[in-house]
């Protein structure tokens, strides 16, 4: 019976790790692009094109692109109005079909303002113009956009062409953002040629926010990074072969926001190269826990047979503000890389690949986290799953109690009255996955009386309290 059930087990584990890890295909894009609902199109009277809809036909046409996100400018200096921005996100799911996603979003912010940044998952426009928003989020106030984003599940943002100053100064001397660093997915490796009119996949992007990548990291941020054309003109596609590369089980929307959000994505110079990077069989993005070493792996493959120059393993340790550094390379020519990190018991690191193509296109990965023992992946562990709770003060309808977990655990979700009583429950003992989550407590139907409660999240990483103030 002992052989039974301990046979059982191994097949349930089993079964659990293979459900947990599909097989993901490769699939090719763009996330930053406008039509003439804000700034873009502006060759429309050559191109002919102008909609979002004549943008993704015109999009699902071009060589290796699977998807294009079209992210509008938030604001009406750059041509946006309220109704328009519903328009494009039912035109993106009319020109969606099996073979092509269409994505719409936003661009928020203001560059003199403290730079933008790329949103999507939220179906409502986030502003500051009178008459010009769906949800008022104000002007230059980034804290307060990424607390948008997280009272949204699935919901993320992008960096769009970043100086080391934006948002606040979030990748300079700014400290550590838990509320950030969970709204943010990823930076991008290169932006533009934004203003181009070349359909000619030859105008290759030579800006470089690599930078950026490497001090938020170092910072102990979980970001990924991609690369954006930023098309100002009718290019999509077709200005430039690099792509943001996202590893999704199918090519729907549903699977490419969930694996964008989750950080399983790479950036590329080359239009078709495929990389594989895992530790412990993990996926990049992935924050892993174990108690063994670290057994990384990568793999290149290329449709257009193009030779690997290089393959370089960068290593970094979240949290500590220094960058990472090489601590393995492969011979020239060599399509794959495999090493076992011996560390330090109890110690974390992050790790992610950098592939120099024979004819120089650059190929950076997202990294993959990694902690032995009890240390999660980053100092601000527990600072990662802090509360936002919204609105507060609140003065009766519902509150949103929303937060993001660096890693799967057990969760315990509570209200407590002034008196240390439970008074609500929302998830007990719960086993939920690394990320966003958000919950409604419905403060009318409850009754509960004015007064000072105590929010309550109970996790892996230790416990987090925020304070509910309900108004009379």
């Amino acid at each position: 019976m002992k052989k039974i059930l301990t046979l059982l087990l191994a097949v349930f584990c089993w079964a659990s790790a293979y459900a947990q890890n599909p097989t993901y295909q490769f699939y090719y894009g763009n996330l930053h692009a406008h039509s003439s609902y804000s700034d873009g199109n502006q060759d429309r009277n050559i191109s002919k094109a102008a909609t979002p809809a004549q943008d993704y036909s015109f999009a699902d046409a071009s060589l290796h692109l699977d998807f294009l996100g079209i992210s509008e400018h938030n604001h009406s200096q750059a041509g946006m109005l309220r109704p328009n921005y519903a328009k494009g996100l039912h035109q993106a799911d009319s020109m969606t079909n099996a073979s092509f996603v269409a994505l719409y979003g936003m661009e928020w912010g203001v560059i003199s303002g403290g730079g933008h940044i790329l949103v999507y998952g939220v179906d409502q426009l986030l502003g500051w113009e009178p008459g010009n928003f769906d949800v008022f989020v104000a002007k230059n106030d980034y804290q307060g956009l990424f607390k948008q984003i997280n009272r949204r599940p699935g919901a993320f943002a992008l960096f769009a062409h970043p100086q080391s100053s934006d948002y606040g100064n979030l990748a300079g001397t700014a400290t550590f953002s838990p509320r950030a660093d969970s709204a943010i997915a990823g930076t991008p490796l290169r932006s533009g040629p934004a203003t181009s009119t070349n359909i000619t996949y030859s105008n290759k992007s030579t800006s470089s926010y690599e930078s950026t990548y490497q001090r938020m990291l170092a910072k102990g941020y979980h970001l990924g990074i991609g690369f954006d054309h930023d098309n100002h003109n009718t290019t999509f596609g077709r200005t430039t072969p690099g792509r943001v590369v996202v590893l999704a089980p199918t090519l729907t929307k549903a699977d490419l926001l969930q694996a964008l959000r989750g950080r399983r994505f790479y950036a590329s110079d080359d239009w078709n190269i495929q990389v594989n990077l895992t530790v412990n069989g993990q996926p990049m993005g992935s924050i892993v826990e174990g108690t063994g070493n670290a057994n990384i792996s990568l793999n290149v493959a290329d449709g257009d047979n193009e030779a690997v120059g290089s393959i370089t393993l960068m290593r970094g340790v979240p949290g500590n503000g220094v960058n990472a550094v090489a601590v393995a390379t492969t011979p020239l020519g060599t399509a794959a890389l495999t090493y076992t990190d011996i560390n330090v018991p109890n110690s974390a690191y992050y790790y992610y690949a950098v592939i120099i193509q024979n004819d120089g296109d650059r190929i950076v990965t997202s990294p993959i986290w990694y902690s032995r023992g009890s240390v999660m992946a980053t100092a601000n562990a527990q600072a990662l799953a802090a509360l936002d709770v919204f609105p507060n003060p609140i003065q009766g309808g519902e509150a949103t109690l929303s937060y993001a977990l660096p890693g799967a655990s057990r969760v315990t979700l509570d209200v407590l009255d002034s008196m240390g009583r439970r008074v609500k429950v929302l998830v007990q003992n719960e086993q939920q996955s690394a990320g966003p989550h958000a919950y409604t407590l419905p403060v009318n139907q409850l009754k509960l009386a004015p007064g000072l409660y105590t929010v309550r999240l109970l996790q892996a990483t230790g416990t987090t309290y925020r304070k509910l103030v309900v108004a009379q």
